[in-house]
């Protein structure tokens, strides 16, 4: 059965969190990376199939299953090599998809040629990659430069540094591949290119909470960490008598501006933003100044080099999907670039929610449709200086949807559910979790438990059940284990249901509204374990090294730091972490999609 499969390939509770500043949700599970890759090629991926079975501690039925999922795996692997055929998970999603790979490829290059937001610089030799590791070098070159100057100049603060500073022994070269989107017609690819070791990452990543805190700050934009969160907010808008009979919903997505701004123009847009709310700035940015911000925001625009295809290319519009830069600097530009009348209502009018899910803005309105309208033609006047940049379109109404929510003002009554796009796999399993979350039994619960904090009515929840339990059958899974993991849950709850799984003299309200207080106890467990990282630099070390190693090797870094700082106080608020590298079970996704360049492109040379 399917949920033996899936158990066994989850020996490890430990996750990628390490190094991983895309907790906060900024980024989608298609730029996560587990490292345990890091150091194998696709040509290595053979071996770690191989070893599937030989984990230490694992009994004879779970080696037989873990047999046996090696088989299929390879098998997969052998067919699409036969057939020349590519693997792909869907962009907004976690269903896969063949694609005849000369057909693909042959996509891809014409989104590179049509787009033009990509310059292609050099090929790259795969035996002697000196293009890559030489372009690799003047990054970190202009990187070392330009913090070192401000560092002399105690324009930074050495804490901001060392923050900033890429780290030299595991930095890598960006890289791009595609992925489709097969909620669209055609099924149109995106660019996925992956930051997270790149050699701007933790200098965009420390300027993006930068300038989130202050964008949050000015304009009272919330964050969504996924639908659930999404829900629990605007509820606590209706509780807080926000929502009225005529409240409008408004959603529009900014991925075309993320990847094809004009890079002066964002800049003009910054100048601008800083401009307009000076003051608040210079509370919020103590001692980082408005012209070190814009210098360093453009040492990374001027810096995004990638590898796709054996070829060095430079992105010149637009920034990499992968870089946490690139949501607050779309969101500066959409807003502040021209008009700035819509962004002035929200923060004028204290009663509008002002929000958004990564690249997915949401808003509420209370004035009429045409003069929303209005605001959002001037704010887009700005769009026409890319000939390939699609108009964005907004969505306006009393009953929208965003994430997996479908959204109503039913006259001043908030009404939520879960909503199924039709253009995507109808039996997919939830695509909110991660794909690295594959103990299926929790998948199961979790997927109940979002079901009931996201439909308001009883009705909706029992058809998204039942939804849930066609879904998993679907895929393998048995009746008796689906009806297990069901009857488990509603136990965790202290829910009692009779024989036709109906509430036994329980409101629905009552058992949602467990359900919302376990949700409001662990955001503020999560809040406080936020609060109390801050400030926390974690270093995974490898698997052969000893802890004491780790702990020597900790205690030389700090010593240099402190020998070579300017102030030797910075660093008493500063925690370093080596951490052992977190063993991640790899997914289908890791097994069967080749990404990756090799590695001998992406790095620095040995010397």
């Amino acid at each position: 059965m399917v949920e033996q499969i899936l158990e066994t390939n989850n020996d490890f509770d430990v996750h990628d969190h390490v190094m991983d500043f895309s907790d906060d949700n900024e980024l989608s599970h298609h730029h996560k990376v587990p490292s345990i890759l890091d150091d194998y090629d696709w040509n290595d991926m053979t071996q770690l199939i191989h070893n599937m079975d030989f984990k230490p501690g694992m009994t004879l039925a779970s080696r037989q299953i873990a047999q046996e999922h090696q088989k299929n795996i390879l098998t997969m692997r052998n067919e699409l090599t036969k057939k020349t055929l590519l693997m792909r998970a869907s962009y907004k999603g976690y269903s896969y998809h063949t694609y005849p790979a000369n057909e693909f490829q042959q996509k891809a290059s014409n989104y590179i040629k049509e787009t033009g937001i990509y310059k292609f610089i050099k090929n790259v030799n795969l035996i002697n990659p000196k293009v890559s590791q030489q372009c690799l070098k003047n990054i970190i070159h202009k990187v070392d430069t330009t913090l070192n100057m401000l560092l002399n100049s105690k324009s930074i603060t050495d804490q901001q540094y060392v923050l900033m500073h890429p780290l030299r022994s595991v930095v890598r070269l960006n890289y791009l591949h595609f992925v489709p989107d097969t909620s669209e017609d055609s099924d149109p690819l995106q660019p996925i290119i992956i930051c997270k070791d790149g050699p701007t990452f933790n200098l965009a990543h420390y300027l993006s909470d930068k300038l989130w805190s202050i964008f949050n700050q000015i304009t009272g934009c919330k964050t969504f960490a996924n639908s659930d969160d999404l829900v629990y907010t605007l509820e606590q808008y209706a509780k807080n008598d926000c929502l009225h009979e005529t409240t409008y919903f408004v959603t529009f997505n900014m991925n075309d501006i993320c990847t094809k701004f004009s890079h002066e123009k964002v800049i003009n847009a910054l100048e601008n933003f800083f401009n307009l709310h000076q003051s608040e700035i210079q509370e919020t940015c103590v001692g980082l100044t408005k012209e070190i911000i814009i210098e360093l925001v453009r040492l990374v625009l001027q810096n995004q080099y990638f590898i796709y295809e054996k070829k060095l290319y430079q992105q010149i519009h637009g920034s990499a999907s992968g870089s946490l830069l690139t949501i607050p600097l779309a969101c500066i530009y959409l807003f502040y670039g021209q008009s700035t009348s819509l962004i002035h209502t929200l923060i004028n009018n204290k009663k509008e929610l002002f929000a958004r899910y990564r690249d997915d803005i949401f808003l509420t309105w209370n004035d009429s449709k045409d003069k929303f309208q209005t605001c959002f033609n001037e704010m887009m006047i700005n769009q026409k200086q890319h000939p390939n940049m699609t108009p964005l379109k907004s969505t306006i109404g009393s009953t929208i949807h965003l994430l997996d929510v479908e959204l109503t003002n039913d006259n001043g009554h908030f009404i939520t559910k879960i909503y199924r796009d039709p253009n995507t796999d109808e039996y997919e399993l939830p695509s909110k979790y991660q794909y690295h979350v594959n103990r299926p039994s929790s998948l199961i619960k979790a997927a109940l438990k979002h079901a009931v904090q996201c439909c308001s009515n009883q009705e909706d929840f029992h058809q998204e059940r039942r939804h849930i339990d066609l879904s998993h059958l679907i895929r393998g899974f048995s009746p008796s284990f689906i009806n297990k993991c069901i009857q488990e849950f509603y136990k965790e709850f202290n829910i009692e249901m009779d024989a036709h799984d109906l509430f036994d003299d329980l409101p629905y309200e009552t058992f949602r509204h467990r359900i919302m207080h376990r949700y409001e106890q662990e955001m503020a467990f999560k809040k406080e374990q936020q609060t109390q990282q801050q400030n926390i630099i974690r270093i995974p070390y490898p698997d052969d090294w000893t802890e004491q190693m780790a702990i020597k090797i900790k205690d030389d870094l700090l010593a240099i730091l402190k020998d070579n700082s300017t102030n030797k106080e910075a660093f008493n608020n500063i925690k370093f972490e080596f951490v052992p590298r977190p063993h991640t079970p790899l997914s289908m996704n890791d097994y069967l999609v080749d990404r990756r360049p090799p590695l001998s492109m992406l790095t620095l040379p040995n010397e």
